[in-house]
């Protein structure tokens, strides 16, 4: 069969600036295992038009290859089968539009959607008439089950774990899909069908990624978390258990992007590279072993209790230059009471003092506004990013906790009543907040990120306008300061 499969443009604020594209490996990993047996075709269409920002709103762009220029795609290519991921809920809007698009080319085309949005609403992805069928869960055996029986004329799917589908105008969902216990099973992703160029283009432009200033690429030696953060959605599709991909498989990928696409940074997005040490150790010493000349990042984030001195010593001669860790919080109750993170803040504070006596460059994540959290535990926080800052940390990024479909604090706010009025898909698109609580309003949560995120050494106007949406405010704050 002729698989299409669509990255659809995304949502954005204005007050990230450029926009931030990267591969789509997901959706990458799910057309390497259908190429095995049947056509496939990729849209990117956030990377392919990322210099095309169509204003919606006072605050918002859209960002992509334009719907005309999806449309004459699809009718071009002639696809049996149309993919679109929605990897976040707040891009939900133009992926449904994808979906329109591609059932007016032609109304026979078998519509899919994938990634976190429909795993966390599925039934919901169900209600709009011109879906199809949605894969909830790890999707690359579920779409090779899926094609295959779309391509025999198979009428039943309830054989077929992890999808849902409509049954008489009814949803029905299937069994949970099992995790792929041995990921060196999957093929690499099919990087020859994504615009690898223009990624390396788009992100010299964007001054939130300064560090990447040479061909990159996106790849994930690990799958799954074992952990419990009550804002975190990835385990809705990758599970609970951690699974690895061994040293050897990981590096044989590195070698082919670096021998075949002159990949030269690579960011390793998985939750938690480090969470065996040993592995960790013996990927690097396989990079030095095969001589691969590349520059990597972690800009997802490690936990800090992974690391020890020995580790990143061998992660910097293997071409490591920067990580991310994530205490989320300065406050130790609110890290194991309110996010339910299970980390001692004192190996934060260990790991920055490591990178730095090492010479790997180290930034910090934060995330406030949580239920349970008050306005003074945010001044602590803020405190300890100075803190960090003093220890050797280069950035740091403080966010507001969005509540997410199917996360713990999505769950909180919903039935504590603390969803703001007007909270929808749509909604999360915005750097808006979207809790409120007794403890602080989003007025108070504004204003707090704002002043964490001056914690930076280098405060540059982009980043000024990712933190908020008032640049005036802002800049008066910063003239105080000095």
């Amino acid at each position: 069969m002729r698989v299409c499969l669509i990255n659809p443009p995304r949502i954005q604020p204005k007050a990230w600036g450029k926009p931030n594209v990267f591969p789509p490996i997901a959706l990458a990993s799910v057309a390497a295992v259908l190429e095995k047996k049947h056509q496939v075709n990729i849209i990117d269409a956030p990377t392919e038009g990322w210099e095309n920002l169509e204003e919606i709103d006072e605050t918002k762009y859209r960002v992509g290859l334009s719907a005309q220029t999806i449309r004459e795609r699809i009718r071009q290519w002639n696809p049996d089968v149309a993919v679109v991921e929605i990897p976040f809920s707040g891009w939900s809007k133009t992926a449904f539009e994808i979906v329109s698009i591609a059932k007016a080319c032609n109304k026979d085309i078998v519509t899919v959607l994938f990634g976190l949005h429909p795993s966390a609403r599925p039934e919901d992805c169900l209600q709009n008439a011109e879906v199809d069928f949605v894969v909830v869960g790890e999707p690359e055996n579920t779409f090779f089950e899926l094609v295959d029986a779309l391509e025999l004329g198979n009428k039943d799917f309830k054989g077929i774990d992890g999808l849902g589908f409509r049954e008489n105008g009814t949803p029905v969902l299937t069994g949970k899909r099992a995790v792929i216990g041995d990921l060196d099973s999957l093929p690499f992703p099919a990087r020859h069908l994504l615009p690898m160029q223009t990624y390396h283009e788009a992100v010299k432009q964007n001054p939130l990624r300064g560090e990447i200033n040479k061909p990159y690429t996106i790849i994930i030696t690990s799958r799954g978390c074992p952990y419990s953060c009550v804002f975190c959605s990835n385990c809705i599709i990758w599970g609970k258990a951690w699974r690895p991909r061994s040293p050897k498989n990981v590096v044989d990928e590195i070698e082919l992007v670096v021998k075949k696409f002159g990949i030269r940074q690579v960011d390793f997005s998985d939750d938690n590279m480090t969470l065996d040490k040993n592995r960790m150790a013996q990927i690097c010493d396989l990079i030095v072993e095969r001589k691969l000349r590349f520059e990597w990042f972690t800009p997802n984030g490690i936990r800090a209790d992974t690391l020890d001195e020995a580790l990143l010593r061998k992660m910097k001669k293997a071409g490591c230059k920067k990580i991310r860790i994530a205490p989320e919080s300065g406050v130790q109750r609110v890290v194991n009471e309110v996010i339910k993170k299970n980390l001692d803040l004192k190996s934060v504070e260990q790991a920055v003092v490591l990178c730095k006596r090492v010479g790997i460059k180290v930034g910090c994540f934060f995330v406030i506004g949580l239920i349970g959290e008050t306005k003074a535990d945010i001044e602590e926080t803020i405190k300890f990013a100075y803190k960090l800052r003093r220890l050797g940390a280069d950035t740091f990024i403080f966010s507001i906790a969005m509540p997410l479909y199917g996360t713990e604090f999505y769950e909180q706010a919903k039935q504590g009543g603390f969803l703001r009025e007007g909270f929808c898909d749509y909604a999360l698109a915005a750097t808006e907040p979207l809790v409120e609580t007794p403890e602080f309003s989003a007025d108070d949560l504004r204003e707090l990120c704002m002043r964490a995120n001056l914690v930076n050494p280098t405060f540059t106007r982009y980043k000024i306008l990712r933190a908020i949406r008032n640049p005036k405010k802002t800049i008066k704050l910063l003239l105080k300061r000095k």
